[in-house]
This record gives structure tokens, sequence and C-alpha cells, in this order.
């Protein structure tokens, strides 16, 4: 009989606290193994019902895409009550097909800095501290907490006018220098962390950009380096997250 290993709970785990459902290009990332491997996996994490699988809504682009949540056995076993299960699941069966690309993007960002750095923290664009703290003035994609370090996440896939961005990038620098985000956030420094879709689109937001806390990365630089690599373009050069300690595997 197969028994659970360590990677089968840091995937339950990932969908418990960060992420409401993956791909499975996002889950071959967390169990480390090749695509055929991986879809082995699965198959027998979804018989077990440790996950559940719903698809994505056809479209030219992603036709019967499946997504992966906790299926009831996984929701258990992380320590979620069974009585809070049925409007869980309902949650991730009514999410809007418009929101998904973005979501998943999202979550291509926290997956990175949960398997590659040391993340204290990790504050998703749902939860109720944002509108609870009126003076910020965004819902940020996410905020990530890691080493000395506080990062704004926000996913531009160059849908948004530079204008919005603008007005949203100044919300940000306000927040910091009336001092709310020192009150909230007192052991992290600032930063803003954009990830977008091309260098051109990268020197269109610095062009509307004042501060030097607003680093750019196109999102495919960002996955396929280390997260310590100097690929951050900001006013004032070229920047590294150099508090990131990575984990060993």
């Amino acid at each position: 009989m197969r028994q659970l290993q360590a990677k089968h709970i840091l995937l339950f785990r990932i969908l418990r606290d960060h992420c409401l459902f993956l791909t499975r290009r996002q889950i071959e990332r967390v169990l480390t193994l090749p695509t055929n491997s991986t879809n082995k996996e699965l198959l027998w994490l979804l018989s077990e019902k440790y996950l559940g699988r719903r698809y994505r809504a056809d479209t030219f682009g992603h036709f019967q895409t499946p997504l992966y949540y906790l299926g009831s056995l996984g929701w258990h076993v992380v320590g979620n009550p069974m009585d809070d299960y049925k409007e869980y699941r309902l949650q991730i069966q009514r999410r809007a097909e418009h929101q998904m690309d973005h979501r998943l993007s999202i979550y291509d960002v926290f997956l990175k800095f949960i398997l590659e750095g040391e993340v204290r923290r990790i504050i998703d664009s749902e939860d109720k501290l944002w509108q609870e703290a009126i003076n910020i003035g965004n819902i940020p994609d996410g905020w990530i907490h890691f080493i000395n370090h506080g990062a704004f996440i926000e996913v531009d896939r160059d849908t948004e006018r530079p204008i919005v961005l603008s007005k949203k990038f100044e919300k940000y620098v306000k927040f910091k220098e009336s001092g709310g985000y020192q009150n909230l956030f007192p052991e992290s420094l600032f930063k803003v962390l954009v990830f977008t879709t091309t260098e051109e689109r990268i020197e269109s937001l610095q062009q509307i950009t004042t501060s030097d806390d607003i680093w750019f990365c196109t999102m495919e630089e960002f996955l396929r380096e280390k997260l310590t690599h100097a690929h951050w373009f900001a006013l004032r050069g070229f920047y590294a997250l150099s508090a990131v300690s990575k984990k060993e595997v």
C-alpha cells in the first residue's frame, strides 16, 4: 500500500495555505518529478481523494485544462475541519474563468518563493487585511515576507493602461512615505515587485515610475533564473533579491 511522502504533504500545505488550485505544470515543480511521473502521481492522488480536479472552461487556449485542489482526504490530512470542505470545493468550482490566467500567474510567483526561498509569510490578494488597511489604496496581488524584506506582488499581463498602473504605484509610494507601511509591517523593508510580459513593457512602465523601490522583471526570466539573480530593473539600475536564502533540496 502506497504511503504519502514529504513532497505530497508539502503540496497539500501549499494548496491549503497559499494556492486555491494548481495546474499540472505547477505541481510538477512542487513534486520535482518529470512529466510522466507527475501524471502518475496525480492519478493516484485523485483516486485516493487526496486531490480533486476541475476543468477550465473550454477555450481555444485552454481546452479541457485540469486544475487540481485538495480532495476530501487531502483536506483532512492537513488538519482542516471536514464541515468546511463543501464550501471550499464550491468556491473552486464557481471560480470565474476570466480570473484564471491572472490567478495562476500569481501562484507561479508564490511557488517560486516557497520552493526556493525562506518565506516567512504570504498574504494573498483576497485576504481581509487589505480591506482593513484602508490607507493603502490598493489591493495587491500579494505580499511576501522573506528574511527582513517585504514585497508587494503585482502581476502585469499587459492588460491595463499605463495610467492605471501609474496611479497604483503612486499609492504604494504614498503608503510608504506616510508611515502606513511601517505600521502594518514593522519588521520588513518596503519593495514592490512587478512581474510583466516583455522588456519593452518594462521600459514603458519605468517611464511612469518615480520610486527606486519599484522593481520590474519579466515573468519568463523570473521563473527561469535563480531568486538571487540580478534581473530586476529599477530607476537606478539592476538589482537582485540578495537577502533571499535558498533552501537546501
